[in-house]
C-alpha cells in the first residue's frame, strides 16, 4: 500500500478526474487503508516492545474480532512480555501515536510545500486518504475512556486519574486538532481546481489601408 501511494504520487496525470470520481475512488481506498492502519498500529506496539528488550507473544492484524484474552472486540491486538519499567510500558502503549504523528508530519511537509503532487490528483487523494486513517487512529483516543484504551493505560501509569486527566486530554485534543487541520489542507489541495491560464492575446495594430508614395 505504501509503495502504491508513492507510485501514484509520482505518475503524471493523463486526464483531470471529476470531484465525484475522486470521492468514489477515496471510498474504494478506505478498506486497504484500514488494513494498513491496523498493521502500522499493532506493528508499532511490537517494535516498541522489541526496542525495550521485551518479547512479542502474539501479533494479530486481521481479521478484526473478539480478543480472546481481553474479551472485547478489537481491530487488532498485540501481546508481549518482558517490559521491565514504567517507561517501557508507556513507550509500548503510546508507540502507535508516535508513528501517527511522525507520518502526519511527513504528510504536512508535502501538503504545505511544492512537493505536493498537484499534477496527479489521484496520487494526492491516495496520500490524503492514508493521512486520514492516521489522524483517526490518533484522534479517537481523545474521547475514549475504556480501561483497555492505550492512552488511558498510559495516563494510569502517570497516575492521572479522573479530573487529573483533563489537562493532559486538552493538550492531546489540541495536537489532534492541529493534525486535523493538516489533513483538511490535504483535501483542500486535492480538490482544488487550478485556474486556467490566461489566453488573452496581446493587441495587434494592423493598418486598415496603406498608401505608397
Amino acid at each position: 500500500m505504501l509503495v502504491a501511494l508513492v507510485v501514484l504520487a509520482g505518475q503524471p496525470a493523463h486526464a483531470e478526474p471529476s470531484d465525484t470520481r475522486l470521492v468514489l475512488t477515496g471510498l474504494a481506498l478506505a478498506p486497504p487503508t484500514y488494513v494498513v492502519g491496523v498493521t502500522l498500529h499493532e506493528s508499532s506496539h511490537a517494535l516498541a516492545a522489541l526496542l525495550a528488550g521485551a518479547s512479542v507473544d502474539e501479533l494479530h492484524l486481521f481479521p478484526p474480532g473478539r480478543d480472546p484474552k481481553a474479551k472485547v472486540f478489537r481491530f487488532g491486538w498485540t501481546y508481549v512480555h518482558g517490559l521491565r519499567s514504567k517507561g517501557d510500558r508507556i513507550f509500548f502503549y503510546l508507540a502507535p501515536k508516535m508513528t501517527d504523528a511522525i507520518l502526519l508530519g511527513g504528510f504536512a511537509a508535502l501538503a504545505y510545500t511544492d512537493a505536493w503532487p498537484t499534477s496527479h490528483r489521484y496520487g494526492a487523494l491516495a496520500l490524503t486518504v492514508f493521512a486520514t486513517g492516521l489522524w483517526v487512529d490518533f484522534a479517537k483516543d481523545v474521547v475514549l475512556f475504556g480501561k483497555q484504551n492505550d492512552v488511558v493505560k498510559a495516563f494510569d501509569l502517570w497516575c492521572l486519574h479522573g479530573w487529573r486527566q483533563v489537562p493532559a486530554r486538552l493538550v492531546y485534543a489540541g495536537l489532534a486538532a492541529v493534525l486535523g487541520f493538516v489533513v483538511a489542507h490535504g483535501y483542500e489541495r486535492t480538490f482544488a481546481h487550478p485556474e486556467m491560464p490566461s489566453l488573452a492575446i496581446p493587441p495587434r495594430i494592423a493598418p486598415l489601408f496603406s498608401t505608397t508614395f
